[in-house]
């Protein structure tokens, strides 16, 4: 009985995580540059099941492992390219293939993003509104005079034919760990290096939208919901059964 409990239990758990995380998805599917996020599980605390019974042969004999609950073990991010979608402003900008834009954060210093709908602000500086001052190759802010310029593949900033800045487009090093602190920014334990310049090319005039696929998210929460209902419904019966047993027990004799 126990056994039931504790499956139905971790079901409702496990169900609850990942009904949170798709919705968290759902929400943020017009966020540019948003990568979706899922759950991974894991069985919890794996045991051996023999068989029970009277015969020696029978009690010798093992079923093979089982767990009594099954857990959410982590939440992994799925970096895939989301579209471009064309907005023809000059200060918006999206990357094909690897890499991440740079921007100076007050909270978190250098963060790495996919959002390139950045803006200029009254000091000129090239920003991403609520994050921070996108950085270029030397680690410096962007400071352009107008937004009359134009971004080349590579990320070279051109004003009047010439080089003004550089975009830094960065990625990982092997051992980084990406960590979301915010819906489309990402802190990186391990550090960061300039991305190779054969991995990725500038859009300029483009964003990224974000690479949430809406018919398999509302699938998931579908199937989500049901399995919650479900293990629900599951340790209503087995508390029916303990309360119908206790009061049986209670009138023996």
């Amino acid at each position: 009985m126990v056994r039931g409990f504790y499956s139905a239990a971790s079901g409702i758990l496990s169900r609850q995580k990942a009904i949170d995380v798709i919705s968290h998805n759902i929400a943020n599917a017009t966020t540019a540059g948003y990568k979706s996020q899922a759950t991974a599980e894991s069985s919890f605390g794996e045991h051996l099941v023999s068989r029970m019974g009277p015969s020696p042969k029978n009690s010798e004999g093992n079923i093979g492992p089982g767990s009594f609950m099954t857990v959410n073990a982590e939440v992994y991010t799925d970096f895939a390219q989301g579209t471009l979608e064309h907005t023809g402003r000059n200060v918006d900008m999206a990357i094909l293939g690897e890499g991440f834009f740079v921007i100076e954060n007050e909270k978190y210093g250098e963060v790495l993003t996919r959002n390139g709908q950045f803006e200029l602000d009254d000091n000129g500086d090239l920003i991403l509104p609520g994050v921070g001052k996108v950085q270029n190759d030397g680690g410096r802010g962007i400071n352009l005079k107008s937004t009359s310029f134009t971004v080349g593949a590579d990320g070279a900033i051109l004003m009047d034919g010439k080089e003004a800045e550089r975009l830094y487009i960065a990625t990982g090093e092997d051992n980084s760990v990406f960590t979301k602190a915010g819906e489309d920014f990402f802190k990186v334990e391990g550090g960061c290096r300039k991305a190779d310049k054969e991995t990725y090319r500038a859009a300029q005039g483009y964003i990224e939208k974000a690479n949430v696929n809406m018919a398999k998210e509302m699938s998931r929460i579908i199937a989500g919901q049901n399995h919650f209902q479900s293990c629900a419904q599951v340790l209503k019966i087995y508390d029916k059964i303990n309360e119908i047993s206790a009061n049986r027990i209670g009138n023996i004799g």
